[in-house]
C-alpha cells in the first residue's frame, strides 16, 4: 500500500494527522500514511444515520458521512473484497489482509461521501496544490455507469465539508469512474487491470498560515447496483508563496552573490 507525503517548493513539509478532526497539517518535516491501518473488519456504527454528521473513517485521515439516503440506522465501516452492495464507506482489500483503500458503494438507504481537510500549518501562502492517487475497481455496477464526483473547497469548514452544498468546485480530473459492466464479479482492486491513475492541480489558492483546503468525494444512488471504487496511492504535493521579506532576502542574496562573481 502506498502513502500520502506533502512536499511544498519551498522545502520539505509535513503531513500530520489530528485525531480531533482529521486534517493534515504541514508541520516541518514530511510524515506518511499509508491505507493498510484501515479496518480488515467491520467497525460497526462508524456512521450516524443523521445526514452530515461527520466521523473519522477508522485508520485514516479521512472523514465520512451519509450525504442523503432514507435509512434510519447507523451505517458500519464496512471492510470488503468486493462482494458487498450495501450503502456504506468501504476499506477494500482482501480478506484478512492488511493492503487496503478508502472507497463507497451508494443506495437507497446510504448515499456516502468521504474526503479530507488540508490545514496550513507553514509560516508561507499556500499556491498551489496537487492531488494524485490510484482508483482501484473493486467491483463493477450492474445497470449504469457510477461516477463518484470530486470536489474541492478553501471556504467551507471541517464539521460541514462533505456534505455541503454551497461553495465547492468540480473537479472532474479527480472523479472515480466506473468500469463498464462486467458479468465477473467482484474485482480485484489491486491489479493494475482494475485501477486508473488520477491527478489535479489548483493554482491560485493563496491559502495563508492556518487556513484550509477540502477534498472530497460525493457518491450518488444510481439505478441497479452501483460499483465498488475506491482511492489508494494518494499524494499530495504544494507550493508556497514566500512572504515579502523573503523574497527580499533572496533578491538581497542574488546580489549579493553578483557582486562576488565581479
Amino acid at each position: 500500500m502506498n502513502k500520502l507525503s506533502l512536499i511544498a517548493a519551498a522545502g520539505l513539509v509535513a503531513v500530520a494527522v489530528s485525531s480531533a478532526n482529521a486534517a493534515y497539517n504541514f508541520t516541518g518535516s514530511i510524515i506518511t500514511e499509508n491505507f493498510d491501518t484501515l479496518p480488515i473488519t467491520n467497525v460497526l456504527n462508524a456512521f450516524s444515520a443523521t445526514i452530515g454528521a461527520q466521523a473519522v473513517v477508522t485508520g485514516s485521515g479521512f472523514d465520512g458521512t451519509k450525504i442523503s439516503g432514507t435509512g434510519t440506522t447507523a451505517t458500519p465501516l464496512t471492510a470488503d473484497a468486493g462482494t458487498g452492495t450495501s450503502g456504506a464507506v468501504y476499506s477494500y482489500g482482501a480478506a484478512t489482509v492488511a493492503e487496503r483503500a478508502v472507497g463507497s458503494i451508494a443506495s437507497g438507504s446510504n448515499v456516502m461521501g468521504f474526503g479530507f481537510q488540508l490545514t496550513n500549518g507553514a509560516s508561507d501562502a499556500i499556491d498551489s496544490v496537487t492531488v494524485s492517487f490510484t482508483q482501484e475497481n473493486w467491483r463493477t455496477s450492474s445497470t449504469t455507469l457510477n461516477i463518484v464526483l470530486a470536489s474541492y473547497s478553501t471556504s467551507s469548514t471541517s464539521s460541514t465539508y462533505l456534505s455541503d452544498t454551497v461553495g465547492f468546485t468540480l473537479a472532474s480530473a479527480l472523479d472515480l469512474v466506473g468500469p463498464a459492466f462486467s458479468a465477473t464479479q467482484p474485482l480485484d482492486g489491486n491489479l493494475v487491470a482494475n485501477q486508473a491513475a488520477r491527478t489535479l492541480t489548483v493554482t491560485g489558492l493563496n491559502i495563508p498560515p492556518g487556513s484550509s483546503i477540502f477534498f472530497r468525494w460525493q457518491d450518488a444512488n444510481e439505478a441497479g447496483n452501483d460499483a465498488g471504487l475506491a482511492i489508494d496511492d494518494l499524494s499530495i504535493s504544494a507550493t508556497l508563496i514566500p512572504e515579502p521579506t523573503t523574497l527580499g532576502l533572496i533578491a538581497a542574496g542574488s546580489v549579493l552573490a553578483l557582486r562576488r562573481r565581479k
